[in-house]
């Protein structure tokens, strides 16, 4: 599944909303992502269309982006930062950051 593909980002069954409290308290640490947290903070302050990828110890990598600057059109909750880990997993979106 690409990235690309608005459709899976928009069926509300692949995302979880999520409290930035509630999210990093274990999602970190999970992933093997040192100050995970602070490099999605510091990626909200600077945005691409791109994202960013961030790689952790546990042979886990994850795409932080923003769907409004990624996708060509809004999509429920688009300008806030989510996570996606992959299609067997949902895309978090973090709404309070």
């Amino acid at each position: 599944m690409s990235m690309k593909n608005v459709a899976w980002f928009k069926n509300q069954d692949n995302v979880s909303y999520c409290t930035a409290d509630a999210f990093f308290a274990n999602f970190g640490k999970e992933a093997g992502i040192s100050n995970f947290r602070e490099k999605v903070e510091d990626f909200v302050k600077a945005p691409t269309a791109e994202g960013i990828t961030l790689i952790g110890t546990k042979r886990t990598s994850v795409r932080v982006f923003i769907p409004d600057l990624t996708f060509d059109e809004h999509i429920e909750m688009g300008e806030y930062p989510w996570v996606f880990v992959g299609a067997m997993y949902p895309a978090y979106c973090i709404y309070d950051l």
